[in-house]
């Protein structure tokens, strides 16, 4: 790591006429201070809240910007009307804001309510032998619970509990379960004597404390700052969202929960009652803000969280549901609203890979799920054709880049730079190159393992981190001017573990784009840097002879073999150290959710730092201390969900094939997700859009990722199909509704698309009516509509772009079970207008009944007769696989019904229903006009 700074730091800026200065777009000018944008605030909702200081404070305006229906998640804090931070000595000599979070009903003071201290989570971030960089953090007992000693002129031992050996007296902390930590921490704790702990209370510690002990106000007297709340499933002592707190009753009630915000002002005023009044400009702050004379300044903002413990009884009845993590935070939302329907059973649902939930769906075992969350189909012979498969869209999100990146300028920087000293980036741009040298493990500081490099000649020419690497700068040129504290932590990403098809999406996009894919056939760039050679796709050079991204990965490997092999300590050299690998230096992390999360409290978890007193070889690693405040840079490969959840500010990446010196980057917001939907198309299965990384839809974010429901229905009996189907029916309908109760689609997933919805629906219908037929059934179904010819049942607002195919295709290879090898190009399934059946069904004796035979091949149209009584088909299966539909971007709602065995009952009225429909848009076509072509403008069409 790079040697801390020991100037003087100003505080930071949270909003500056130099924040205007942003861009989404490449240059190559001059760094500017603040070009990657400063405002990192999340967006109010309708429970933020604004409250006033008081007393010396009652200028300052802290606003939250969520403060009801909250889960483990990132909420906003903004002021206004506060004193600039003054640094000296140190960053926080004085004035500036501390924050945690606390437990407990109201005061009896109304003026100032809030819950009493003993019960904030506050006072661990230096629970750690020797403490932190004083010249990053407040001083003194600022970060700790020591409210007074007995040497002071203010002591008073009835406030706390009087440590006698040290005279300190502790503030203790008060669990919502009743229990008492009297002292936090053992200060006489010596380390090389062995056995005892530094820090004592069990509920909170460094790693997972969520206080903020400093957060600085700009010369303009705002500032920001983004607050991680805990619910009682992250912090038991708070117990947020939980029923914990034991009442007189017996029984336990959810506790009022807060964010409480301590005001620090003057040092003078501050140290009033201690040895530092005396000369308190050499000081700063020194008293906890605890302390009764900084507690009485409070302000305290409640805050309510949705339930944590579910509503849904699972048990023996629940139904089944395993597949993608893409979806789960969608389905976790979901689920209590499904399980409080009376005539519903608990949904449960299991985060697998999606090859393990392919082969879960058709693998016929007891006790394997009903239905199945994947991005990818299953492949055509791995389904029985007695039992075919159907697929639901239920969620649009994204894979993203999570950035969490405090300015760290360097000594010569600009003083505007420098005034942005821990303001985070709020912009970043990322190429399908760059994205590249992050998973390949081909920075210097990648493999360089406690500063012990090995012995490889391609990285001499190789930066140390990504932030000197001339490639990113050209397009994030703000950061030649600021430094990176952690070079270990931005040479690579925080990865997920396992296989998924979110990972094989991932790399189809980089190997789609010449620039990454001749970079990694082993050309380097055009300033010299390679790829590490076991990353290399051309066998000949790659250091093991066999070509990487053969078959396309569908997981992030470490494949470099370094390890670092620490000497071997202790009497007569009888501790060996385990050696520290790739997978130690950047641990995996489980989930996506769990990379967002490392991400935004800076702290990976990687046993990496050196314990000079380890009694055993398993002691010698211990857990590396967070980032430290105000040099926090660390990137990770999450999802849109879990980015929101925790508050990560997300890269924009560019397209794969486009690069141009001015090529776009695209941010993954509703826009650029609803415009990458529309730039898919099926490709083996034309029930399942999938991406196209070359697709040149102008906006369409590279990394939209389509999540689908597939079941089998006809190996489940009708009670399961039922219940599914119902799943489908809420996921597409209610399940859309953005919002942050629970039932509705949480923040990163935009809505679905209507002809997506449309889809889903019909594959519900199919889910509960599909029946095998023998091949002389016939039905039909009878209906007095005028005869019309009907269109393709696709809203309005839903077009098929006009785009020419992508110039620039990467190798792919078709769906299967796991995902083979890509060994051609995959060519989108066509689709055509609807067409003429070739054959029609006999008179109907049913409005319910609906007609399946040999050779029907209609898709998307039902066909009407000019007769009083027409004939309808059902959309059929071709059985062959053959392609069925050409327009890239129409998606059959039900596109696989085998004409020889198949057939939807109930579906006639959903056929009849299609074409109403589609009368309808005919209707609105002739409202909205024509151009003066004869052309209909779309944007005059009429919302559906």
């Amino acid at each position: 790591m790079k040697p801390h700074s020991k100037a003087w730091l100003l505080g930071p800026l949270a909003i500056l006429v130099i924040a205007a200065l942003t861009t989404s777009r490449a240059d190559a000018a001059d760094p500017v201070p603040g070009s990657q944008g400063t405002d990192t605030a999340l967006p109010a909702t309708a429970s933020a809240v604004t409250v006033t200081g008081r007393d010396a404070f009652a200028s300052l305006a802290i606003t939250v910007n969520q403060t009801a229906n909250l889960t483990d998640q990132a909420v906003s804090i903004t002021w206004t009307g506060g004193t600039p931070t003054h640094d000296g000595p140190g960053r926080f000599g004085s004035n500036y804001l501390q924050i945690f979070q606390c437990w407990g009903d109201d005061g009896t003071n109304s003026a100032n309510p809030g819950p009493p201290p003993e019960q904030c989570e506050q006072g661990a971030v230096a629970g750690t032998p020797g403490g932190l960089p004083g010249t990053l953090y407040p001083d003194g007992f600022a970060l700790g619970r020591v409210i007074s000693r007995s040497d002071w002129p203010s002591f008073d031992a009835s406030v706390g509990y009087l440590d006698p050996p040290t005279t300190n007296v502790w503030l203790p902390f008060k669990a919502v379960d009743g229990t008492v930590v009297n002292k936090q921490a053992d200060v006489t704790f010596n380390p090389s004597i062995g056995g005892g702990n530094y820090w004592l209370n069990p509920y909170f510690n460094l790693i997972t404390t969520n206080e903020i002990v400093g957060a600085a106000t700009g010369p303009d007297g705002r500032g920001a700052e983004l607050f991680q709340v805990l619910t009682g499933a992250q912090s038991s002592g708070l117990g947020c969202g939980q029923k914990t707190q034991p009442v007189a009753s017996g029984e336990k009630v959810v506790p009022k929960c807060w964010i409480v915000v301590v005001p620090r002002g003057s040092a003078a005023a501050e140290n009033v009652g201690t040895p530092y009044e005396i000369n308190p400009d050499q000081s700063g702050v020194i008293t906890s803000p605890v302390s009764p004379q900084a507690w009485k300044h409070r302000i305290a903002i409640p805050i309510g969280f949705n339930p944590v413990d579910s509503p849904c009884a699972l048990g023996a009845d629940e139904r089944r549901i395993s597949g993608s993590e893409l979806a789960h935070p969608a389905i976790a939302s979901w689920q209590p609203a499904l399980c409080g329907t009376a005539d519903l059973p608990p949904y449960s649902y299991a985060p697998v890979s999606d090859n393990t939930a392919r082969q879960q769906l058709v693998s016929g075992q007891q006790g394997s799920p009903g239905m199945v969350v994947v991005s990818q189909p299953l492949s055509r012979d791995s389904i029985d054709p007695a039992n075919p498969v159907f697929y639901a869209p239920v969620s649009v999100s994204g894979l993203v880049i999570g950035v969490n990146i405090e300015r760290n300028p360097k000594f010569d920087a600009p003083r505007a730079e420098q005034q942005l000293s821990g303001v985070r980036v709020a912009d970043f741009n990322l190429t399908p190159r760059l994205v590249a040298k992050l998973l390949t493990q081909s920075y210097q500081q990648a493999v360089s393992i406690e500063s012990h490099a090995p012995n490889y000649a391609w990285m001499a020419a190789n930066p140390r981190d990504m932030a000197e690497d001339p490639d990113f700068l050209q397009f994030n040129p703000e950061f030649s001017i600021l430094q990176i504290a952690d070079e270990r932590a931005f040479s690579g990403l925080q990865l997920p573990a396992g296989n998924s098809d979110a990972a094989q999406q991932v790399w189809q996009w980089i190997l789609a784009d010449s620039e990454a894919r001749a970079w990694l056939n082993g050309a380097p760039d055009h300033w010299g840097m390679k790829v590490n050679p076991v990353y290399a796709t051309n066998p000949g050079n790659n250091s093991t002879g066999i070509p990487f991204a053969d078959p396309l990965p569908n997981s992030f490997p470490k494949a470099d073999p370094y390890c670092y092999q620490a000497p071997a300590r202790g009497p007569g050299n009888s501790i060996a150290p385990a050696p520290l690998c790739g997978t130690d230096w950047m641990p995996y992390k489980r989930t996506f959710s769990e990379t967002a999360r490392v991400t935004r409290s800076a702290s990976d978890g990687a046993k990496i730092d050196e314990n000079p007193f380890a009694l055993n070889s398993t002691d010698v690693w211990k857990t590396t201390q967070p980032q430290f405040l105000g040099r926090r840079a660390m990137l990770a490969l999450t999802d849109t969900p879990s980015a929101a959840q925790f508050g990560l500010q997300t890269a924009r990446l560019s397209r794969a094939g486009d690069n141009g010196p001015n090529r776009a980057f695209v941010a993954a917001d509703n826009a650029g997700l609803a415009a990458g939907v529309a730039s898919m198309a099926p490709v083996d299965e034309p029930q399942v859009l999938e991406p196209s990384p070359t697709a040149s839809a102008p906006g369409a974010y590279p990394l939209t990722a389509l999540a689908y429901a597939a079941i089998a229905p006809l190996g489940l009996d009708s009670s399961a199909r039922s219940d599914y189907a119902a799943f489908i029916d809420y996921a597409a309908g209610p399940g859309q509704v953005a919002g942050l109760e629970l039932g509705q689609l949480p923040r990163g997933y935009a809505p679905l698309p209507d002809t997506l919805k449309f889809q889903a629906s019909a594959a519900a219908s199919v889910v509960r009516h599909l029946v095998v037929v023998t091949p002389d059934t016939t039905t039909t179904v009878p209906t007095t509509q005028p005869a019309t010819t009907v269109a393709p049942t696709v809203p309005p607002t839903e077009a098929p772009p006009t785009e020419a195919p992508p110039t620039e295709a990467p190798p792919t290879t078709a769906a299967s079970t796991p995902r083979g090898p890509i060994t051609k190009p995959r060519t989108p399934t066509a689709t055509s207008p609807a067409t003429t059946p070739s054959a029609t069904t006999a008179a109907p004796t049913s409005t319910d009944a609906a007609a399946s035979t040999d050779s029907a091949t209609t898709t998307e149209a039902a066909t009407a007769t000019t007769s009083a009584q027409r004939t309808t088909t059902v959309p059929a299966v071709d059985t062959t696989g053959a392609p069925i539909s050409t327009s890239p971007s129409v998606v059959t709602p039900v596109v696989h019904l085998a004409g020889s065995r198949f057939a939807v009952p109930a579906l006639g009225g959903m056929a009849m229903g299609s074409a109403l429909f589609a009368l309808e848009i005919t209707k609105r076509r002739r409202r909205g006009g024509a151009d003066d072509d004869g052309a209909v403008d779309p944007g005059e069409i009429e919302p559906t």
